[in-house]
Formats: structure tokens, sequence, C-alpha cells
């Protein structure tokens, strides 16, 4: 009987401690701080006449100042069209007050990342940067074509101790994945000393590890997939790297794309961006505790949409229907600015605030059971009087 009352004992303590309770998520609000772009040719503070998916770079001399670095891009000398463009390069900007809506003038001389190599010959896009013990690491898709004229896009590493803002400072590293034919925007995660992570591509995300932030290895892991009734049916690809909640969880903001049917001017497409979020287990950011059902930023204005109702944009946009994030900071608890681009052409800026419901778990309590669940652990107090109850009942 002594042996039953044990076995009754242990079985309730393991009940009680495996019952979970929904992940109640944040709410999201992001308002735009400006309805203009605050880089684009057409406001005459650049050189190039495309400028955009920027990545934050930050500075440790000088907190009050923002350096952007910018996907810059020009039409081909032939061009026939608005869609003709020529390589794709990474420039420097820098702000000029704090209102961070001002910027230094984009020109050939702040080019750092050049198509001057054969393996980005046709083009180096879409920064992603973080530092890390005052090395730079910065990660961009390298473009090129192959001898029988197939685009190949490589995610590619260059790194920055000193004198970041120019070209000869950065030390290019090379493709991640040299064997692998397709594979770009890497968003890195440095959790700890040991677990290291970078999400990356552009149709599912995918999940490489890392031990000295130079050299990669490919897992048979995604962090996220499509999902086919939701606004990111076609595409999921990494934002900026994820950055730590008041909760101790980490947010990573994904950009995705749908089918769409709106009528815009570029042959043939038919897609529409918008930005997503993920709420990742700040024990172990490769589980998904949460995921946007809604997209949280989307196209409203004439130079997001560039659609056949966009006005002047209509004729300026390379990429209809396009909201696309890759750099954003931290300002306060839970507050971010966001830089995002509008149809492959311009930069804006928004401003992200997170907030909790009051009655939220805190992540000390907290273990993923599924993409959309947590495990909220019972107290040993709780344990000792469900104990006692038992006990006391069978005796």
């Amino acid at each position: 009987m002594a042996g039953f009352k044990v076995h009754v004992v242990l079985y309730l303590l393991v009940l009680c401690s495996t019952g979970s309770l929904s992940y109640d998520p944040p709410h999201f609000e992001m308002k735009r701080i400006s309805n203009q772009p605050i880089i684009s040719s057409w406001d005459k503070n650049s050189e190039f006449l495309y400028n955009y998916n920027v990545a934050y770079m930050p500075t440790e001399n000088d907190a009050n100042v923002v350096t952007l670095l910018v996907r810059v891009q020009d039409l081909l000398n032939d061009s026939k069209t608005i869609y003709d463009v020529g390589p794709s390069k990474i420039a420097v900007s820098q702000s000029l007050d704090s209102t961070y809506l001002k910027y230094s003038n984009v020109t050939h001389g702040n080019i750092i990342i050049d198509n001057d190599i054969p393996i980005q010959s046709v083009g180096a896009e879409d920064p992603r940067v973080v530092l890390y013990e005052g090395t730079y690491y910065l990660f961009y898709t390298a473009v090129s074509k192959t001898t029988d004229d197939r685009w190949r896009a490589q995610l590619a590493l260059a790194t920055c101790n000193n004198d970041c803002l120019k070209k000869a400072s950065w030390n290019i590293r090379g493709p991640l994945f040299p064997d692998v034919f397709w594979c770009k925007s890497g968003s890195l995660l440095i959790h700890n000393s040991t677990h290291r992570y970078l999400f990356f591509n552009d149709s599912n995300i995918a999940i490489a590890r890392t031990n000295d932030l130079v050299h990669y290895e490919l897992t048979n892991d995604f962090l996220l997939r499509t999902r086919s009734d939701y606004f990111d049916s076609d595409l999921v690809e990494a934002g900026p790297e994820p950055l730590k909640l008041s909760d101790n969880n980490y947010l990573f903001l994904y950009n995705s794309a749908r089918r769409t049917n709106i009528s815009n001017p570029k042959p043939g497409w038919a897609l529409e961006y918008n930005l997503g979020w993920t709420i990742l287990n700040g024990n172990n950011p490769t589980e998904v505790l949460a995921r946007s059902d809604q997209p949280i930023f989307s196209p409203e204005l004439d130079w997001e949409k560039c659609d056949n109702r966009s006005g002047v944009w209509t004729d300026r946009g390379l990429t209809p229907l396009v909201i696309f994030i890759e750099g954003w900071k931290k300002t306060a608890e839970n507050t971010f600015l966001v830089w995002y681009q509008g149809c492959d052409t311009t930069t804006g800026l928004a401003e992200l605030k997170v907030t909790f419901p009051t009655s939220t778990p805190s992540q000390a309590t907290m273990m993923t059971t599924t993409p959309s669940q947590a495990t909220i652990t019972t107290p040993i107090l709780i344990y000792f009087l469900i104990f006692i109850r038992v006990f006391t009942f069978f005796v």
C-alpha cells in the first residue's frame, strides 16, 4: 500500500508539472515617423537612383550618430525602362541630426562593398550587420552569373575592426556556403559564447550555426516556413538580427510575400511584401513561442506601393507593393527605430512599440512545448502543497 501511495503522489506531481498554458504574445504598434522618404534621389540626397534595403550599423564612439548601410543602384547606360538596372553596391550614410530623418548625401565615394570581384560581379545586395566585441560582421548577398547565363546568389561575409566607413578597411571573406548555388539574407543571433545562429534564405528561413562567427555549418532545420493561408504564403525572408524584449525572449522581424491582384506597372509582378514578427524562446532561440497572424506593417503610401494609382511614384518604383526591413535600433525598453524601404527604391523610418499583457509570465518560468505554446513550470510551493494533500488523503 505504501508503494501505491508513492506512485500516486509521483504521478500527480508529473501531471501537474507538465500542464501548459498558451503563450500570451505582446501587442505591436508600428507607426511611420515620416510620411516622406528619408533617403531618396528625388530629394537630392543621393547620387544613386535607387536607395533601399538599409542596415543599421551600431557605433561605439558616438551613440547619437546613426550610421546606415544602403543598397544603391542605378539604371544601365542603355536602359529602356526603369527596370533595366545595373549592379547593386553598398554605401554608407550618417544621420545629420537627432531626428534621424536627415542623412548625409550618398555618393560614389561612400561605397564600402563594390561589385569589383567575381563572386559579386552582378552586385552586392541586402546588408545586415552586427557589432560584436569591436568587430563588425556584415552579411550581404553576392550576386553573379554563371557561364551559361544563370543568376547566382551567395550569402557572403565581410568584417571590419577600424575605420569602417572606408572600403579599404573591410575584409571580404567570401561566400559562407560555397557549394550552395542560391542562398541569401543572413541574420546573426549571438545568443551566448557557445550558441550562435544564422537565420537565412528567402523562401523558408533556414538555420546555420557558428563558433567563431566566420565559419558556418548548415543544419537541416528551419526557423520559419511559408504558410498557405496567411500573409506569408509565398515567401519568408529574414529581417535584421533578433533583439531582446523585457520578458527576456527575442523579437525577430521577418519579411514576407503573398500573391496579389493589385494592378501595377511592372510586367509580370504579382506579389505584395509585408512585415511579420516572431517571438523566439530566450533560452533556446531556435524555438518559436508565437508568430503573427497578420502583418504589422504593409505598403500604404504612394512611394511604398508604386502601383497604378500611386501618382508620380507609379513611374518611379523598381518593385511595386514592397516594404522590406533589414535594420533596426533599440531606443528604449521594447521600443525600436526601424528603417525600411519602399518599392526597392527609397528609404523610410518607423517606430515599433511592444507592450505586454500585465499577466505575462516571466521567462524564468517558461519553456517551449509547441511553436505557439509555452509550458509553465509549477512552483515548488505548489508541488509541496499537492504532496501534503495527497499524502494525508491516503493516510
